[in-house]
């Protein structure tokens, strides 16, 4: 494959995180969430989205140093060529975990929904072939597929509390926070474990040109896909209530059977898994193109199409192997991968901002046409760029970042209000609980302007 500098813009990219996060977290989190915040389990992806916010960052000081790196050569420059491989290992081994845990889940669901008299090993083996088919495509392939069915999969879920509006009761939600700092800290660590995937996407930092758009582009995604995580759990609870959902598998798919608008239209359920089962296939391939570029990265050769069969079979038998019931596939997910995460990912993007300080800034405009930014052409573009209104485009971003931040701040405020005043003043709570519902809407509308706003970081970066 061609090493090419320009792959996706950055609504591919935010789009493809939005898979990312929410294609493994409705099939078996959500119980999980409900069962210990019960009424409140829709406050638990607040925290996790703090998380993602703080790695963006990360990717962002990554992605300004080394415009045309991929997180994998990252780290081998950073801490050097022994320490850096053993760093790449460790998320290598990670990404594999993810792999196995995905496709195991996957199979489970299937198995169990659609399919219940298919072995699981055909389904698995199945959806292996899939990644084997894009496994010798790159990333810009997805991203197109992603864009034709992420919209929908929005645009459904959006569609909810119209067509299960005569199923709710606003009263199975009330009292509004009444969970204790213990059990919010509980979801919130579970939260982590599935937003925890976010540094896949570091496996694509030089697909983006501009380092801006990189943050950006993270951090509106995270907020999409948080906003739509929490308008499904509201809905569970509003419909099915608090104690249905945390005794049930699948509650998002109890859910959505529960809509019937006549008696003609009442197996909708199937044409949402059609829509849904693309959404998570993206998510998969996405983990699977990140697990192909870092083993390609230890060879140094960019191209892996070569080991794209070879890596894939193995899967499928690790895969085949690492669980043995239902149970093992759901404990792994839901309480082993928070802790992976938490072991080696906090003091990694630690040791990262420290010892990243080391290297220059770099721009990749000028990389592109070849001029220092000393040279007098650098110097007059920069000049023509001042007098366009660059200054102003950079306070706009830097405005909508700025805003962002804040409605993020808002909502833990009004969660941290709710959760002390809530449970003597009813109403304290429903205002908190607005305020916070209220904060993740024009935060994906902030997040959306800071990477469709005025400030283009470059004219050809949008394109594909």
């Amino acid at each position: 494959m061609k090493r090419n500098r320009i792959v996706i813009n950055e609504r591919q990219y935010a789009w493809l995180i939005g898979a990312l996060i929410t294609g493994g977290g409705l099939v078996s989190i959500q119980h999980e969430l409900v069962r210990i915040a019960r009424m409140d389990a829709w406050f638990s992806f607040i925290i996790p989205l703090v998380y993602i916010f703080l790695t963006a960052y990360v990717f962002y000081q990554m992605a300004q140093r080394f415009p045309e790196k991929n997180m994998f050569e990252i780290m081998l420059t950073v801490f050097g060529r022994i320490p850096g491989t053993f760093v790449n290992l460790i998320l290598l081994l990670h990404i594999w975990l993810l792999l196995m845990r995905d496709l195991r889940s996957f199979g489970k669901f299937i198995n169990t929904v659609l399919l219940p008299n298919t072995p699981e090993e055909i389904v698995v083996l199945l959806f292996m072939l899939l990644l084997m088919f894009y496994g010798r495509s790159t990333v810009e392939v997805i991203g197109r597929v992603n864009d034709i069915f992420f919209p929908f999969f929005i645009l459904l879920v959006l569609l909810l509390p119209i067509l299960l509006t005569n199923e709710m009761n606003k009263r199975l939600v009330e009292p509004v926070l009444t969970l204790t700092r213990e059990h919010l800290g509980d979801v919130s660590l579970l939260g982590i474990g599935w937003y925890g995937d976010i540094f896949i996407v570091g496996a694509f930092l030089h697909t983006i040109w501009s380092a801006n758009k990189v943050h950006s582009a993270i951090r509106h995604g995270a907020m999409l896909a948080t906003f739509v995580l929490t308008l499904i759990t509201l809905i569970e609870v509003l419909v099915l209530g608090s104690n249905i959902p945390g005794n049930m598998i699948y509650p998002m798919y109890s859910l959505v059977q529960q809509i019937h608008v006549t008696d003609f239209l009442d197996r909708l359920d199937l044409f949402m898994l059609s829509v849904w089962y693309p959404v998570t296939a993206c998510k998969v391939i996405l983990i699977y193109l990140a697990l192909l570029t870092g083993i390609s990265s230890l060879i140094k050769n960019r191209d892996y199409t070569l080991i794209n069969t070879p890596v894939s079979l193995l899967l499928l038998l690790t895969t085949m192997l690492g669980f043995k019931s239902t149970s093992d596939v759901f404990n792994f997910g839901n309480y082993s991968t928070p802790a992976i995460v938490l072991s080696y990912q906090p003091i990694l993007y630690v040791l990262v901002l420290l010892l990243i300080r080391r290297f220059p800034v770099r721009s990749r405009e000028n990389e592109a046409s070849g001029q220092q930014p000393s040279s007098p052409d650098a110097n007059t573009g920069r000049s023509i760029r001042q007098k366009a209104g660059k200054p102003r485009r950079s306070i706009s971003h830097r405005a909508w970042m700025v805003t962002s931040n804040t409605l993020l701040l808002l909502g833990l405020g009004f969660i941290g209000l709710g959760m002390s005043i809530g449970p003597t003043v009813s109403l304290v709570g429903k205002i908190s609980g607005f305020g916070y519902g209220l904060c993740m809407v024009l935060g994906v509308g902030s997040t959306y302007m800071e990477i469709h706003g005025p400030n283009r970081a470059h004219p050809k970066a949008g394109t594909s």
